[in-house]
């Protein structure tokens, strides 16, 4: 496929938006304001694909019913009339939802390549937050700035640079985050990029270059979703040539252990606990370890607590946010305060149908995007992703893969 200029321009901007979200705050912290510019690319976008847009929402209208898709409309407008307001949240991620959807939706339709400029500005974007992550590393380590890495709190619960400590040598005890205030986004962005690499045109000599780079970065970041998209695409290349059902129990075992790590926190019994953020209350004790909620088990029992205090079906997200002072951390939750609980649940069910539909159904799965997908599946159980791009471009990916993996299969060798 020749590149046109107009596909150059696309993939400018299409990488900008992208880069510029993922770092709104570090931009926002150092230089200046980016959500105009970010409303005014993503709504250019929405104008050139209008008529793709309009299509898609005639095809769920013809649908209805049958589409969870038409349901997740209906349930979001029904949220509206009961509370009597439309909130912001709710038609930010329409708006990104159903935009995804209508380019995966075209690109299968038609001529068009369009996945191979998204890939190609996920990858551009990826790369920028991986040259982050190293511009972190040399100022961790020569310089006294803290622009590109934070100070980790005395007592923050990360064992991970203690054991990269005593194999390489090296002391990671900061947060590398690069152009990101938040060492996990670093690590979704290029998670991401790991996911498409593969599905790139890039030479074989490329790929696997940027391969290394960016699980070096990864790792780098020692955020643990990055750790649990390695050790699931570990276990993908053990066990490639076994059977579907062992496959399903290495993976859930991973994934299941990756969320009680994520919800527990575990401190010796005898140590002090320094950083009480991260260790809300006291759960059990198991050999001379004492198991705490963490923060993320706290927000979502908070989250479930002030609903039950007041309404699961007309909730205000922003009233939470001034109840608690942080977000629930939860896609599910999230997605109860800003569409209401029948929103919630279909969204839920949508995502699961389409990490047990790519699972059991998709043929030809590509390893690297395969882990990216399950990983951002479970993630959803700890982020608040509902109006994260990057998010909804790698999971709707994973609706569409089959075609888009057929399609170009076709094309892969044209000029």
């Amino acid at each position: 496929m020749t590149l046109r200029m107009n596909d150059f321009i696309y993939i400018f901007f299409g990488t900008l938006l992208l880069f510029l979200f993922s770092s709104t705050q570090w931009l926002e912290t150092y230089f200046i304001n980016v959500k105009p510019s970010i409303y005014i690319i993503f709504f250019s976008f929405i104008f050139l694909n209008v008529v793709n847009l309009f299509n898609y929402l005639i095809f769920l209208l013809k649908e209805n019913f049958k589409n969870l898709d038409f349901l997740i409309i209906i349930s979001i407008f029904l949220f509206f009339i009961i509370q009597e307001n439309v909130n912001f949240y709710a038609i930010s991620f329409l708006s990104l939802y159903f935009f995804i959807n209508s380019l995966y939706k075209y690109t299968i339709e038609s001529k068009a390549d369009i996945i191979e400029l998204v890939i190609n500005c996920i990858l551009l974007s990826g790369l920028f937050a991986v040259s982050g992550i190293y511009f972190g590393l040399i100022e961790s380590l020569y310089f006294e700035t803290s622009i590109f890495h934070t100070l980790r709190p005395l007592g923050y619960p990360n064992p991970t640079s203690d054991v990269i400590r005593s194999i390489t040598g090296l002391n990671l005890s900061n947060h590398i985050s690069g152009f990101q205030t938040s060492i996990n986004y670093s690590a979704y962005i290029i998670i991401s990029c790991l996911g498409v690499l593969n599905l790139s045109r890039c030479k074989a000599g490329t790929i696997l270059t940027l391969k290394i780079i960016m699980l070096a970065a990864l790792f780098l970041t020692q955020a643990k979703v990055g750790f649990l998209y390695i050790s699931i695409l570990l276990s993908l290349k053990i066990f490639v040539n076994s059977h579907q059902n062992l496959k399903l129990i290495v993976i859930s075992s991973l994934c299941f252990g990756y969320l009680f790590l994520t919800h527990f926190t575990m401190i010796e019994s005898s140590a002090e606990i320094l950083y009480p953020k991260y260790y809300r209350e006291f759960a059990f004790n198991f050999f001379n370890f004492d198991f705490y909620l963490s923060l993320f088990s706290w927000l979502k029992l908070n989250s479930f607590n002030y609903l039950t205090s007041t309404s699961f079906f007309i909730p205000e997200f922003n009233a939470l946010i001034n109840f608690d002072e942080h977000e629930p951390h939860s896609l599910f939750f999230s997605s109860i305060f800003i569409g209401g609980l029948f929103f919630a649940i279909i969204l839920s069910i949508k995502l699961f149908s389409i990490l047990f539909s790519f699972f059991f159904n998709s043929n030809n799965k590509e390893i690297y995007f395969s882990a990216a997908l399950y990983s951002f599946i479970i993630e959803s159980l700890i982020w608040d992703s509902y109006d994260a791009p990057i998010f909804w471009l790698i999971v709707l990916m994973g609706h569409y893969y089959q075609f888009i993996f057929t399609k170009r299969l076709k094309g892969i060798n044209e000029p």
